[in-house]
C-alpha cells in the first residue's frame, strides 16, 4: 500500500511539473519569441513610450470628432474588470427603450444615414462589452460627420477606413471589420496634418 501511494505521489508531481510548469513555460516562450507583440497584449505606446491602449480592447470613444465604437455594458463602458453584456432579453421593455435612444442618437449625429440603414452593431453591445471592432458600414457612415466637424476631406477619411479594414481571421472566421482603436490612432495623424489645433484638443497626449 505504501509503495503504491508513493508511486501515485511521484506521478502526480511529474504530471504537475510537465503539464503545469514545463508546458506553460514552453507556450509562453514560443509566444514571446514568435509573437512578442500579441503575447504582450497588443499594447500600443505613444512617442513617449507610455502605454495608451490595446488593439484587443475597445475604448470608450464618444467624441463627435472621431470614430465611435459599439455601446458597452461592461461597467460604465469598456471596463475591463466588469466584462459582460447587458443580459437584457430582446423583448425587455427597458432594452427596447435603450435601443431606441441609441438609434435616435446615432441618427442625430449622423443625419446622412437613413433610419432603416443604421448598422446593427453600432447600436448593440458585444458579448464581452470590450470588443474593439465595428462593421465597415458603421465606420463609413461616420465619415460625413467627422468630415463636416474637422474639415478633413471625405475622400481622405473613406480611404483611411478602407486601408484599416481587417479581413476574416485566417480567411474563414468572423466577418471583415474595422478596429476603432487602430482607426482612431490613424485618424489622429490626419488631425495633426490637417487641423493641429483640433488635434491638440481631441488627441492631447495620445500619440
Amino acid at each position: 500500500m505504501g509503495k503504491e501511494l508513493m508511486k501515485m505521489v511521484k506521478l502526480t508531481i511529474l504530471l504537475y511539473v510537465v503539464c503545469s510548469l514545463a508546458y506553460t513555460f514552453l507556450i509562453w516562450s514560443i509566444g514571446k519569441i514568435a509573437f512578442p507583440f500579441q503575447a504582450g497584449g497588443s499594447i500600443i505606446y505613444n512617442k513617449n513610450s507610455k502605454p495608451i491602449g490595446s488593439l484587443l480592447i475597445g475604448e470608450k470613444f464618444t467624441s463627435p470628432y472621431i470614430f465611435n465604437g459599439r455601446p458597452s455594458y461592461a461597467g460604465k463602458g469598456y471596463d475591463g474588470t466588469e466584462s459582460g453584456g447587458s443580459n437584457y432579453a430582446p423583448t425587455d421593455g427597458k432594452y427596447i427603450a435603450i435601443e431606441k435612444n441609441l438609434i435616435d442618437k446615432f441618427l442625430r449625429e449622423n443625419p446622412t444615414v437613413k433610419k432603416g440603414d443604421v448598422p446593427v452593431d453600432i447600436v448593440t453591445g458585444s458579448g464581452s462589452g470590450l470588443g474593439p471592432y465595428i462593421s465597415i458600414a458603421a465606420a463609413l457612415d461616420q465619415v460625413p460627420r467627422i468630415s463636416s466637424l474637422t474639415g478633413i476631406p471625405k475622400a481622405g477619411l473613406y480611404s483611411l477606413v478602407k486601408k484599416n479594414i481587417s479581413d476574416r481571421q485566417y480567411g474563414i472566421f468572423g466577418t471583415p471589420g474595422v478596429n476603432t482603436v487602430k482607426l482612431n490612432l490613424k485618424l489622429a495623424l490626419l488631425f495633426k496634418k490637417n487641423n493641429f489645433k483640433l488635434y491638440k484638443h481631441v488627441f492631447k497626449g495620445l500619440i
